[in-house]
């Protein structure tokens, strides 16, 4: 309602729960500029672990927002990225081992939030998407890259494959089959949340401009070989504005009147 109000985009990221992703639906069908991004976490599982008498295992899965305990919240959200009123996908990946963890032991509002997704997830939307049939393979590239790269500013450089654009590419098998654990994941941490989860959809191949640098499960750069991409500001998200603004209110048009002393 305030970035509307002040006539600019809004990009509201962790939708979590059936209610804040129909929020975004609603304001977007009243034509404003508002995008949603559910996460790996809030799309794979959902929150029923935190009644665990497992106190370790319930608190690897406290985050904020909170997963929601409804187990159709994750198909409801993948819905409505389907139906394009959620945009993208993150993670707002943020680990903790169960040790850390037990910061909270005896006060709940002392464990660290945050959980694991960034390793699993294309996997996970993948699965819960493309193979339930709820997303098209398209709709899979868009919700995972194509999107972002546009509503951040940063298309056609990223998000498609073009002449003209960077050389990072995905080779993505669909059939491929994996089981998610700890015990093989590359997080430097002790619980992952989709634990024994098995899911379709594997990178045989990463190429970073140009080179390959993810093979069959090896990893083949350096540190260091990374390169910042700056982010130019204004996108084509903030189009028609000024237009809007001059046009959307006339309780804040200026009204030039006669002298007061003038008026019989």
């Amino acid at each position: 309602m305030i970035a509307h109000r002040v006539n600019t985009p809004l990009y509201i990221v962790h939708v979590m729960s059936k209610g804040a992703a129909r929020a975004i639906g609603n304001a977007r069908r009243l034509g404003w500029r508002v995008y949603g991004e559910p996460t790996a976490a809030g799309l794979g599982t959902d929150g029923n672990a935190m009644w665990s008498k497992d106190w370790a295992f319930a608190a690897a899965h406290v985050m904020g927002p909170p997963l929601r305990p409804d187990p159709s919240t994750k198909d409801h959200l993948m819905a409505m990225l389907a139906s394009g009123e959620l945009q993208a996908t993150g993670t707002d990946n943020c680990t903790f081992c169960t040790k850390q963890k037990a910061m909270g032991k005896d006060n709940f509002a002392k464990i660290p939030n945050g959980v694991n997704g960034i390793e699993d997830r294309m996997s996970i939307v993948w699965t819960n998407g493309a193979k339930k049939g709820i997303l098209t393979p398209s709709q899979f590239v868009a919700v995972t890259s194509t999107n972002a790269a546009k509503i951040f500013n940063m298309f056609p450089r990223k998000g498609c494959i073009r002449p003209g654009a960077d050389a990072d590419i995905v080779v993505w098998d669909g059939n491929a089959k994996r089981t998610i654990s700890a015990k093989t994941h590359h997080h430097a941490v002790d619980v992952n949340i989709f634990e024994g989860m098995e899911v379709y959809g594997v990178a045989t191949h990463t190429i970073s401009r140009g080179v390959v640098v993810w093979e069959n499960g090896q990893l083949k750069t350096t540190q260091g070989a990374g390169k910042f991409v700056p982010r130019p500001t204004f996108g084509n998200i903030f189009d028609g504005l000024d237009e809007s603004d001059a046009a959307r209110d006339p309780l804040l048009r200026k009204v030039d009147r006669p002298d007061r002393k003038s008026v019989v």
